[in-house]
């Protein structure tokens, strides 16, 4: 069977299960060159796969149709996909348990205040999202600590499996899938919760440093904005104003929070 595949990197764990399966990757969408695209970039070289980096539109998606694709597989693309009525199998992978937590960014969410519905979706793609009928779940545990890149990489590791165990009974699951109950959808993060709130306490100053990770979280430090992705804390009591520098040095810059402190490594710190 020919796929259509469109995806990014923090998905790319996909790509090596259609191949496995005896699926053809006919082509494959995703973004020019950067970070979030040269692993699917690279795997399209290797296995000699046609790229596109042009928006899906209709017109080129009733075309692939034409030239014989049956299915279209979506795994951390952010553009809509135009779904033609005779595609036989559409597909996406979304990162909470639908039909809880529909939207684009909904890792950072899930570490902030929904932890019960992290997991893995296999569902119908259509002309709206999040919503097509459900197919395969599995749900994760987060643990205490969890942050946005161990989570991510929780779901680059067990989307694999769950994909094989659909491809393999396809037609069974595509089938007897399930309509999506009404469910919720989370809006985009803003900037004000990816920002640290000095009125916060230090351990909710913490988890929103988790639930950013490598993305980055804004933190307002001496009147300067800059982008920080990890931190150091202690716990005590003092009488520093709540945002107050206490030190900075050639290494380190330590900010008091109202009942402790968090250390920022100044290697560590983007000034915007």
């Amino acid at each position: 069977m020919k796929v259509a595949y469109f995806g990014y990197d923090p998905l790319s764990s996909c790509l090596d299960v259609f191949l496995q399966q005896g699926y053809e990757l006919a082509v494959i969408y995703t973004g020019t060159s950067s970070r979030f695209s040269d692993k699917v970039i690279q795997f399209a070289s290797n296995n000699n796969i046609e790229l596109c980096y042009e928006k899906p539109t209709l017109s080129a998606m009733q075309t692939l149709v034409e030239q014989g694709i049956e299915m279209f597989f979506s795994a951390e693309y952010p553009w809509k996909i135009a779904v033609p009525a005779d595609l036989k199998y559409a597909i996406n992978v979304h990162p909470t348990l639908l039909p809880e937590g529909r939207g684009m960014t909904p890792l950072p969410q899930l570490i902030l205040k929904q932890s019960v519905y992290a997991g893995i979706t296999l569902h119908k793609l259509t002309n709206e999202f999040d919503s097509g009928d459900l197919l395969l779940q599995k749900s994760i545990n987060l643990e205490q600590d969890e942050t946005f890149d161990s989570l991510s990489n929780k779901i680059w590791q067990q989307t694999p499996d769950l994909l094989f165990s659909l491809l393999s009974e396809l037609d069974n699951y595509y089938q007897s899938s399930q309509t999506q109950g009404e469910g919720s959808y989370w809006p985009s993060i803003t900037r004000q919760q990816q920002t640290l709130d000095w009125t916060q306490h230090t351990a909710e100053l913490l988890t929103t440093l988790r639930a950013f990770g490598s993305l980055g979280t804004y933190a307002d430090i001496s009147g300067k904005t800059c982008v920080v992705t990890s931190a150091n804390a202690k716990h005590y009591q003092h009488d520093y104003r709540a945002g107050q520098v206490i030190l900075d040095n050639k290494q380190h810059i330590i900010v008091a929070t109202i009942d402790g402190e968090l250390r920022f490594a100044k290697e560590s710190l983007l000034w915007i």
